[in-house]
């Protein structure tokens, strides 16, 4: 029989380790090629401008794209070094078709861009930038998402909403690579971390609060889940950093803060830590103050963030849709707003209270289980909750899987009460009516409870070795 030398050839290299070198090339052409690819999707809203501008418009959001997979791919080259060959051509392989796909939803236009965020970076764009940095400009949003929109101003007569998205999808990436360093102090086998990278990148609210709908969730919560890494490995002065800087970002960074226990129960971070967190908050501040917003504004633009809505929910998946129907939602909020603030409050103060009586036993797993149960369960009691605010949850709950397979239903069951809410805030009809959201988030926020207090509970010998001295 006459050998087939070159598939045998083909065979062996693929099974090997590929080296540095081969790495580099690799990425290379990879890279290359999704250029070409993203040069040659269409990119509808291009349309708008005038036909002689078309290449060089599609050219740029060709080149801000192929940065994004080219950084992506380079992340997972360096966790995945170790591996063999046929491994790398597949990661890009992977990488190169999420990030399509992603860039298939770019021209939809939400009308939270239509009527807010265009018109912003308009303003912006006929400002001088220490102008824009000092304008009181009419939102809610805090000074360094604002930044980001000042800087996509700066490129004229072009569909802002491409770049828009592409900062959520950029951030996606450490959003992802947060996933798997949790994920990976359970789960060993880089091929198995990588899985869980691409699907974290992919889960349904990721992709719907981004690519499509042009928010921003994934900024600050790539940056809590850093923290949290950072924190479950000791090192606890970063770790209060990237809370630090999640906060200057967005308010729902305090669903995560009460795992700041935990991890000072276990002397994951001390004290004098903690203040590093108003520090960076500070810090992110400095060119808003530079450029005349004042320090009252800078320190109380979360205040007046609490005060804005008066309603008992605003599409999240919470337990107050079980009250609606013969009731408005402002009506049910002068009812029992009060009421819903403390039960939100009572969860926070149970749960401190659980991590200190059985601090001995706080293990990685029962650090992450907690702070899930947080993310999940305080926006459930909490009023005026958005369909985004469990984003935190949604992802994390992919971790707490990863440790234990058959808790799989978490981010299931997360998931898909997410997008039961996201159906709603968006065009079209519901997916379901949002009873069932609430059903769905109170089923998962109680087998989180169950899966803390279990893990807790397990045989203090077997994970004693886990558990800080």
């Amino acid at each position: 029989m006459t050998r087939d030398f070159a598939s045998d050839a083909l065979r062996r290299a693929l099974k090997k380790r590929m080296p540095g070198w081969a790495q580099a090339l690799l990425w290379a052409l990879a890279s290359a090629v999704f250029y070409a690819f993203a040069l040659n999707a269409r990119y509808a809203r291009m349309e708008e401008f005038a036909s002689f501008r078309l290449e060089e418009l599609t050219r740029l959001t060709a080149v801000v794209y192929t940065g994004i997979f080219a950084v992506s791919l380079a992340v997972q080259m360096r966790v995945a070094r170790g591996l063999e060959s046929y491994m790398q051509v597949l990661l890009a392989l992977l990488t190169g078709l999420i990030l399509l796909g992603k860039i298939s939803l770019l021209d939809y236009v939400s009308d939270d861009y239509s009527i807010f965020l265009s018109n912003w970076i308009y303003d912006y764009s006929q400002m001088s930038l220490r102008q824009g940095l000092g304008w009181y400009i009419g939102t809610d949003y805090t000074p360094p998402y604002l930044y980001l929109l000042q800087i996509i101003s700066r490129v004229d007569s072009y569909p802002w909403q491409y770049l828009v998205k592409a900062v959520s999808i950029f951030t996606e990436i450490l959003l992802a690579y947060a996933v798997m360093k949790i994920a990976g102090l359970r789960v060993r086998g880089t091929g198995a971390q990588l899985l869980i990278f691409h699907i974290a990148s992919i889960l349904p609210t990721v992709v719907f609060n981004g690519a499509y709908w042009a928010q921003c969730d994934a900024i600050y919560v790539s940056f809590c889940l850093l923290g949290l890494y950072l924190g479950l490995t000791g090192r606890g002065a970063r770790s209060m950093m990237a809370f630090g800087v999640a906060l200057s970002f967005k308010l729902q960074t305090v669903f995560f803060l009460p795992v700041l226990l935990p991890l000072w129960l276990r002397r994951d971070i001390k004290l004098r830590h903690v203040l590093l967190i108003p520090a960076f908050y500070m810090i992110m501040m400095i060119p808003a103050l530079w450029g005349g917003k004042s320090l009252n504004h800078v320190l109380t633009a979360y205040i007046k963030q609490a005060d804005q809505y008066s309603y008992i929910t605003m599409n999240g998946p919470s337990l107050y849709h079980l009250m609606t129907g013969t009731l408005s939602a402002d009506a049910l909020y002068e009812m029992f707003g009060a009421m819903a603030i403390l039960l939100a409050f009572a969860l926070v103060l149970a749960l401190c209270v659980i991590v200190s009586v059985y601090r001995d036993r706080l293990t990685d797993e029962a650090v992450v289980l907690s702070c899930l149960l947080m993310l999940s369960g305080v926006p459930f009691f909490l009023p005026k909750m958005h369909e985004r605010y469990t984003f935190g949850a949604d992802v994390l709950a992919l971790a707490a899987a990863a440790y234990r397979p058959r808790r799989i239903a978490l981010p299931l069951l997360f998931g898909l009460a997410s997008y039961i809410c996201y159906t709603a805030g968006l065009p079209g009809d519901n997916l379901m009516d949002l009873k069932w959201a609430t059903m769905f988030q109170g089923a998962g926020v109680a087998l989180t409870a169950a899966a803390l207090w279990h893990s807790l509970h397990e045989n203090k010998e077997a994970i004693g070795m886990e558990v800080k001295a």
